[in-house]
């Protein structure tokens, strides 16, 4: 008997097009998983760097905010948080953004909670904005005199002294002191007529000048109660040994009271003398000079062989009988080049002797002896280039801009840096007072809370401009 024919096909096995093309689609669909899997992972970890350096940076400005203002019974708590954002970074440059993110946010959230307490309490009131010359503060009745600088904070209790030095101060709710030479008070709180704290100081002896902006600020010395209305320029000074004061307004007005009972308003461009308990009626002050040449930021050229002359001029004030003038090397004019008080002219001519840069300002005298505010500054710079040889030599390279870093008060910022001598500063468009050594402070008012960006501009004398932007956090006070 014949075998059958073995089939060829039986160890064949069909699979049709269709299954075919459904385990295609399948495969494709299983390797964009694979990928998409990976491209969902590097975004994660790029939005969980994001988080995480945002956090970061929201507590390390917290944390050098308030270190300075930190109370001694915080320090245990204060040095947790510390440890915290100091693992918060670790594990940030270790890739462990989770880690990262859990411990700023823990280290934040112990900051913001120790100094709610603080800003509630009042203190760190007020901060060192610029320093000149020899300034000292000292920590209450107990501490020692320590020398004052840029950014250091002052609480209700501290004192501020200056001799030969003078100082700018801004206190939390903008106010802006500028602390003549042989000054000394205390800085106070007192409570508002909304029941909120307010800021005060205690005059010893001494001359501040002070600007308000929308709240007012209280002065005491000695007998003499006054309040400074917001929106206002004053000034105060006060004569310990003679136990005499002088309160003046150069822009809005102050409301005085005296341990005697006595009471006296006064308006712009008006004083009242304080002997004793004794209150003068308000008499009239002169207004500040107008300053005319030469123009702001002038070139001066200077040539050793044939020293030139400069002449200033101002416009003549009603009533002066003499002007005081001016002539230093920083914007608070201390240790200056020209300090007399008896030209009579509304001019003054100066012989160019050196080279260097400086500031003018004048204020007049009436016949009485009555002392009116000071005229804004202007600079000119002395320089041995002549005017061909300077076209010549013009660069294009930008000004070196260094900042310091930002200190955030509430809604206000206190900057500070350096740049190249005779460079003209900005901070948000708004116009800084460089000193002759390129160094500049300035409290600067932010309206928006949250996140904001400061843009700080330098343009030299070549006109070549440098920008630097900074990121800040603002907190409602």
């Amino acid at each position: 008997m014949a075998r059958p024919q073995s089939d060829p096909r039986r160890n064949w096995y069909s699979i049709s097009v269709e299954t075919l093309r459904t385990l295609g689609v399948l495969l494709v669909a299983a390797g964009l998983l694979v990928v998409g899997a990976r491209y969902f992972h590097r975004w994660e970890q790029k939005a969980l760097s994001r988080e995480a350096s945002h956090v970061i940076d929201e507590a390390r400005v917290l944390f050098n905010r308030y270190e300075p203002i930190a109370r001694p019974n915080q320090r245990k708590a204060f040095d947790g948080a510390r440890t915290s954002l100091a693992e918060a970074e670790s594990a940030y440059r270790e890739g462990s953004f989770r880690n990262a993110i859990s411990r700023a946010k823990a280290a934040r959230a112990v900051l913001v909670s120790l100094f709610e307490v603080t800003a509630r309490s009042g203190e760190g009131t007020a901060n060192f904005v610029a320093v000149q010359g020899a300034v000292e503060f000292r920590r209450g009745e107990s501490s020692d005199w320590q020398p004052a600088k840029s950014r250091i904070s002052l609480m209700p209790g501290d004192y501020v002294r200056t001799s030969t030095g003078s100082a700018e101060i801004v206190f939390a709710d903008g106010t802006f002191y500028t602390v003549r030479a042989n000054t000394q008070f205390i800085v106070a709180s007192v409570r508002g007529a909304d029941g909120g704290e307010g800021q005060s100081i205690r005059m010893d002896y001494g001359w501040v000048d002070l600007s308000t902006r929308t709240n007012p600020s209280q002065i005491a010395t000695p007998g003499v109660e006054a309040r400074v209305k917001e929106s206002s320029e004053a000034f105060v000074a006060y004569d310990r040994g003679a136990g005499s004061g002088r309160f003046g307004a150069v822009r809005g007005g102050l409301d005085l009271a005296s341990s005697t009972g006595l009471k006296r308003s006064i308006g712009a461009l008006q004083q009242v003398v304080q002997s004793g308990g004794q209150l003068s009626a308000p008499e009239q002050i002169p207004g500040a000079p107008r300053l005319t040449e030469p123009a702001d930021q002038l070139q001066v050229p200077f040539d050793r062989r044939a020293p030139g002359k400069l002449t200033l001029r101002w416009q003549p004030v009603t009533g002066a009988a003499r002007y005081a003038l001016q002539v230093g090397r920083n914007h608070l004019f201390v240790d200056n080049v020209i300090d007399v008080g008896a030209r009579t002219k509304s001019s003054a001519t100066l012989g160019v002797r050196d080279e260097g840069s400086f500031l003018w300002r004048v204020a007049a005298i009436d016949g009485k002896g009555v002392h009116g505010p000071w005229s804004d500054a202007r600079r000119f710079d002395v320089t041995g280039v002549s005017g061909a040889r300077r076209a010549a030599s013009i660069d294009r390279t930008p000004p070196p801009l260094d900042l310091e870093e930002v200190k955030p008060y509430g809604t206000i910022l206190i900057v500070g840096g350096r740049t190249e001598p005779g460079a003209r500063v900005s901070i948000n468009g708004e116009p800084v007072e460089v000193d002759l050594d390129g160094s500049f402070n300035k409290a600067i008012q932010m309206n928006r809370v949250g996140w904001s960006t400061l843009e700080v501009r330098a343009v030299d004398s070549d006109g070549n401009p440098k920008v630097l932007s900074r990121k800040v956090l603002i907190e409602a006070s």
